[in-house]
């Protein structure tokens, strides 16, 4: 399937200003006519990304953060943040010869990903995700870094054993614990995990989860995840489903006071 790089811009640039309106404190900037200019095959040299993949880069949206916030991005998802491929703290990562460091998954490899993978998210720690967009089949490849994703296999994941015994591509065989999406499907998923409460902003650096192997009823009504369900739908969410029509300020009240009682 070709590429289409202006809906993913489109459908990833939505989903960054549902974060911003549900828990981000910092808007969305989109990118200038004919792209961020401090992305480019120099800044990239490292990765060997080919052209699609540097130009798809170039077009995204970005967090509006300023220099000294290059580091503490927002998180998108569990202990996973964004990616700013615009800053100079990332091109240095780039060019650390340490490969653990590389903005991208650690796949023993250098560089880490193929010339047509592009990563916008990176996990903190191991205890996130990572999500990686292929310019050459138009899937989203969300991964674990321990192997073990907790979201029910997709159909999409039939197509991963064409990289069985591709080393070029280990990170993504059936074995990696990749989940495979259709773009819009991916970022359908990730909205329905925060209306559903399964994911709640608390802020922009922090996302408590109760990932898709817990259940419900494992949820202590003193469990901080369920006080936080709580405090969500006294908030009046999930509003209109996109962000707005519930009180973000009065989930921040609550939370702030919960916080102050507890100390």
């Amino acid at each position: 399937m070709a590429f289409d790089q202006n809906e993913f811009v489109r459908l990833l640039t939505d989903y960054y200003e549902f974060c911003s309106r549900t828990f981000w404190d910092v808007t969305v900037q989109h990118a200038p006519a004919g792209g961020w200019p401090s992305i480019n095959h120099g800044t990239l040299a490292r990765l060997q990304k080919n052209d699609q993949a540097v130009e798809l880069l170039r077009q995204l949206p970005y967090p509006d953060l300023d220099a000294s916030q290059a580091f503490f991005t927002p998180l998108i998802m569990d202990h996973t943040q964004v990616v700013d491929w615009r800053s100079e703290y990332t091109h240095a990562l780039i060019r650390n010869n340490t490969l653990e460091a590389k903005p991208e998954p650690y796949t023993n490899r250098d560089p880490p990903l193929t010339p047509s993978c592009a990563c916008i998210a990176t996990s903190v720690g191991r205890d996130g995700y990572f999500v990686v967009v292929d310019t050459e089949d138009d899937y989203v490849y969300w991964s674990d870094p321990n192997g073990e994703h907790d979201e029910p296999e997709p159909e999409l994941n039939a197509t991963l054993t064409r990289f069985t015994d591709d080393p070029a591509n280990r990170w993504r065989d059936r074995l990696s614990g990749v989940n495979v999406y259709q773009p819009a499907d991916f970022f359908a998923l990730c909205k329905q995990r925060f209306r559903e409460l399964r994911w709640i902003g608390e802020d922009q650096y922090n996302i408590s989860a109760l990932r898709m192997n817990c259940e419900w009823d494992e949820l202590a009504e003193e469990d901080e995840h369920a006080e936080l369900v709580a405090m969500m739908r006294q908030a009046g969410w999930p509003g209109d489903g996109e962000g707005r029509g519930w009180d973000r300020t009065k989930f921040r009240a609550l939370l702030q006071g919960d916080s102050e009682s507890g100390k």
